[in-house]
């Protein structure tokens, strides 16, 4: 029988997988080795040094990434007659006036009660609206109004208990807006 490359017909060199199943088998160990091996060459010394600057180079498989910075559950005075979303100042100074340029900040902060017109896309119902974006003066909080109740709380059938998200989309400068959890239908 005639060799080939040191290996007679029909012969597979032993690191060489023999069909597809054994191929996958062969990669799925590999992948494995390599992960024992990087988690066995973190140290404390690392861990403690990201931790001491602030950061963390841990990677978490499945890691579920949730862009609603701003949840609220919908109380009667988001709904009733006063026309507006009240949301904390706390979440808004953190997750919007950061990506707000200067004369947005100041539209906003206008003692003249103009606010600042946004786009505000419904994700569950692909659908665009305009509100007003302010801070409002006498709670020192942020508001949502103009058209907030018809394109909203009316539109979406928004009751108390209901859970809404919002987030400032960087990409389209906008508002994305989502219903995240209707309230528990009252028992009969």
């Amino acid at each position: 029988m005639e060799k080939h490359g040191g290996f007679g017909r029909g012969e597979v060199p032993w690191n060489q997988p023999r069909n597809k199943e054994s191929a996958e088998e062969l990669e799925r160990s590999r992948v494995a080795f390599n992960l024992r091996r990087m988690r066995t060459s973190y140290t404390l010394g690392d861990l403690l040094e990201e931790s001491s600057r602030g950061v963390s180079t841990h990677l978490s498989l499945y890691h579920h990434y949730d862009p609603f910075t701003i949840k609220k559950k919908m109380k009667p005075s988001d709904l009733g007659n006063l026309c507006r979303l009240l949301v904390p100042s706390d979440l808004v100074e953190k997750y919007i006036l950061p990506f707000l340029n200067t004369d947005q900040i100041k539209q906003v902060n206008q003692e003249t009660n103009l606010g600042l017109k946004v786009s505000v896309w419904d994700m569950n119902t692909q659908s665009m609206h305009q509100l007003v974006f302010k801070r409002w003066s006498t709670s020192r909080s942020y508001i949502f109004n103009d058209g907030w109740t018809k394109d909203f709380v009316r539109r979406r059938n928004l009751v108390e208990g209901d859970e809404i998200g919002l987030y400032w989309d960087t990409y389209h400068s906008r508002f994305n807006f989502n219903v995240l959890s209707r309230a528990a239908a009252a028992a009969s």
